[in-house]
């Protein structure tokens, strides 16, 4: 199935945000058969900022797992919204890189909390519960949508001799 975009353009928020963002940071990837690892580094330094942000593609379920999230973001200087910005770009990344459509959905773990406090105010996502896990962990499950946005910044990573792919 070919790859839709929305009828409706990306939120004005990342419109605004996504710049911002691009600005101050360099996001890449390491895409190994069905799993792709991002980076987000500081743009004037080029320190790593984080390398925990892992999502997967399952062909068979026609999901989008973000297996792992933990851009690191938060603990930057007026770095608001930051963390906001990269899911989405990851995402959209991801989307295009698998071709999925909307056939598709996106996965997820988290704290009962995280949930509440970060993906379901993420108004990019219809991200819902799916399942109650074991204490306070949910399931979440969101619709795929396809935005027109560039995402060609977005490069290979190349590796240091110190760094080893998905590990950390």
């Amino acid at each position: 199935m070919k790859l839709s975009y929305a009828k409706t353009p990306e939120s004005i928020f990342m419109q605004k945000y996504i710049p911002i963002l691009l600005q101050r940071y360099i996001i890449d990837y390491y895409r190994e058969g069905a799993c792709s690892e991002y980076f987000v580094c500081e743009r004037c330094s080029g320190s790593t900022i984080s390398s925990s942000i892992i999502l997967s593609y399952n062909s068979f379920k026609g999901d989008l797992h973000v297996s792992r999230f933990h851009p690191g973001l938060y603990l930057e200087i007026n770095s608001k919204y930051m963390s906001a910005v990269c899911f989405y770009l990851t995402i959209q990344h991801c989307i295009k890189s698998y071709s999925l459509n909307s056939a598709c959905h996106i996965s997820l773990e988290t704290l009962a909390s995280i949930s509440d406090d970060f993906y379901k105010k993420l108004k990019d996502f219809n991200f819902h519960v799916n399942k109650f896990g074991l204490g306070n962990v949910v399931e979440l499950e969101s619709d795929i949508v396809a935005y027109p946005v560039d995402t060609s910044m977005i490069e290979d990573h190349v590796f240091r001799s110190d760094e080893t792919p998905f590990v950390k």
